[in-house]
């Protein structure tokens, strides 16, 4: 999933509960039946092997980095 997919899927989860994104914790479960992470924090995770200076990923932790 590429963060512009994320994000879009984020927006229409929000918009078709009629709610804020800014209001909405963000968690994470390996499966429905798995505990659940919160989400706390986003940071640059990969970048490109050529140059070492183009995102090529993000991470999302259930920790503050």
């Amino acid at each position: 999933m590429t963060a512009k997919q994320l994000i879009a899927k984020l927006n229409k989860i929000c918009s078709e509960n009629a709610v804020d994104p800014a209001d909405v914790e963000v968690n994470f479960r390996w499966d429905d039946n798995s505990d659940v992470f919160r989400i706390k924090s986003a940071s640059e995770d990969l970048f490109d092997a050529e140059t070492n200076n183009i995102l090529t990923s993000i991470t999302l932790a259930p920790y503050k980095q």
